[in-house]
């Protein structure tokens, strides 16, 4: 049986609480935060949406909705801000705003290259859930050439419930025609690392720099790089793996 360990970014390495015991035949990948760099364009595409209506939105505030599918966060926006437009009519607005930033400033961080390379080389099938628009984030996929490694992309508006809820993760695992508990989940926010762990799956946390890794959450997962994906040693996370195929 082999223990997991826990990466940190000074090359410490401790055991989690609890052993990975299960052989592993896919990976599911969260988008924003953890594939792609891209807070600050749906920072931008909030703030515009909301300048529109003569409203000021900080980066302060939106920190509040890191993490929450498209749909939760317009509902809460709207809710909070007084907005009377359909939710509907706003996430396409967003979408709109987001797909026109996005495709010209998002960045794939460094280190996932290399682990997507090293996953396909294994033969290691990929999806990605996310809680973006499917078709936005297969544009961005295809302009920073990774689009090829996934087989499916899967958002959260084709699920009933986003993360923390699991429902996208099992989706992503029934329409690979694989057991959820074979798969394993790479996550930057508590959202989805909480959804990953109720789906039952083996999660690899990359929280971003700032973000409290002391959290019992983070401590339930079984890989976790407290500097996000820019920290993430692929060498290191291999030695880790292999023994896992």
């Amino acid at each position: 049986m082999m223990e997991s360990p826990l990466a940190f970014l000074a090359g410490e390495r401790e055991k989690n609480s609890g052993p990975v015991s299960r052989t592993l035949t896919l990976a599911l990948f969260d988008l924003d935060g953890t594939l792609i760099d891209s807070e600050e364009n749906h920072y931008k595409s909030d703030e515009i949406l909301l300048a529109r209506r003569g409203i000021s939105f900080s980066r302060e505030d939106k920190a509040a909705y890191v993490g929450k599918d498209i749909y939760e966060m317009v509902r809460r926006i709207r809710a909070n801000y007084g907005l009377e437009d359909d939710v509907q009519a706003l996430v396409d607005e967003k979408n709109a705003l987001y797909r026109k930033v996005a495709l010209i400033s998002s960045r794939l961080y460094p280190p996932m290259r290399p682990l997507l390379e090293g996953l396909a080389e294994r033969k290691l099938p990929m999806a990605v859930a996310t809680g973006s628009n499917s078709s936005i984030a297969s544009e961005i996929l295809e302009v920073l050439g990774v689009r090829s490694f996934f087989t499916h992309i899967v958002s959260s508006s084709e699920v009933r419930r986003g993360k923390p809820a699991p429902d996208i993760f099992l989706e992503a695992a029934r329409r690979m025609n694989a057991d959820p508990e074979s798969a394993i989940v790479f996550e930057d926010t508590k959202y989805g690392v909480e959804a990953a762990l109720n789906a039952g799956m083996t999660c690899v946390a990359l929280p971003a720099p700032g973000e409290r890794t002391d959290d019992p959450l983070f401590r339930r997962v079984s890989y976790l790089v407290p500097g996000g994906p820019d920290a993430l040693d692929t060498d290191d996370f291999f030695r880790w793996f292999d023994p896992l195929l």
